[in-house]
């Protein structure tokens, strides 16, 4: 009989023994199978649970958080989010130097205005640059600088070409050129 053969010893080898044994009959796999499970959720769990999984990614840019859910609102669709909040995602994202997204969220304020003041409809499924011809159409005044904020967005989202601080330089001056043409007309009025 050893040192280590006493009878708590004696007692937790038995007691594991046992344990395992058990398990083997219980579980298919047997424990290196019930332990690679564990993990497997574990890890499942921890991916979900802190917003980091496949479900929900989520970005800060001072103080702004965007939440990429492929279900919510695609790249190209307007949210339903008040255009001065817009706004301050542009320049949050363009401070972050994420001149791509600064440049879709310029355009989404302009478009957001325009809804909001009721000179275009919101219609969603309708991509941004669909809405942007509508608002072209019912503001001519703003077409001109409507259709170059689109071709700017469209460039850059779908013709893939790298965006840079002088595009969002430019779509918050366009920005501002559509405001101000919007801002002259009243809702609803005939011309």
């Amino acid at each position: 009989m050893s040192e280590n053969d006493g009878p708590v010893s004696g007692g937790i080898a038995r007691w594991w023994s046992q344990l395992v044994a058990d398990i083997s009959d219980w579980y298919p796999l047997g424990v290196g199978g019930l332990l690679l499970t564990l993990l497997i959720l574990a890890t499942v769990v921890a991916l979900f649970s802190h917003g980091t999984g496949w479900l929900r990614r989520e970005r800060r840019y001072d103080g702004v958080v965007e939440y990429d859910k492929a279900a919510e609102v695609l790249d190209d669709e307007v949210p339903d989010l008040p255009s001065d909040q817009l706004r301050a995602r542009a320049r949050a994202y363009a401070a972050a130097g994420d001149h791509r997204r600064a440049v879709r969220e310029w355009l989404r304020a302009s478009v957001r205005d325009l809804i909001d003041r009721e000179l275009i409809d919101h219609r969603p499924g309708w991509t941004v640059t669909e809405l942007a011809a509508a608002a072209s159409a019912a503001l001519p005044p703003a077409a001109v600088a409507m259709d170059e904020a689109a071709r700017i967005f469209s460039d850059i989202w779908y013709g893939q070409h790298e965006a840079d601080a002088g595009h969002v330089e430019r779509m918050a001056e366009l920005d501002a050129t559509i405001s101000a043409a919007a801002g002259g007309r009243l809702a609803g009025s005939a011309t």
